[in-house]
């Protein structure tokens, strides 16, 4: 893959004056426009019992999608303070 050669390198102030005066005032393609992108085909629908249970059995003894990916301390600290949390508001 090729980097770009100005990768990584600050602009100027001047450039980024230029850059700013050039785009001032200008309309943005999408303004003002709407259902550009087609809707989500499962938008608004409802299942019925037959389908969920049906999908339901098919997802049942499949491993997680997040099973044997190491998780680091700090994260696994932040998951018990959560649990914690959650248990005294429960007892409450």
């Amino acid at each position: 893959m090729r980097v770009a050669w100005n990768k990584g390198k600050k602009q100027s102030e001047e450039v980024k004056q230029k850059i700013a005066l050039k785009l001032k005032g200008r309309v943005p393609w999408n303004k003002g426009k709407s259902g550009l992108m087609p809707p989500n085909w499962n938008k608004g629908k409802h299942w019925d019992e037959q389908t969920k249970q049906r999908i339901s059995n098919k997802m049942k003894g499949r491993p997680s999608w997040n099973k044997g990916r190491p998780m680091s301390a700090e994260h696994r600290q932040h998951i018990l303070e959560a649990k914690l949390k959650a248990k005294e508001v429960i007892s409450q």
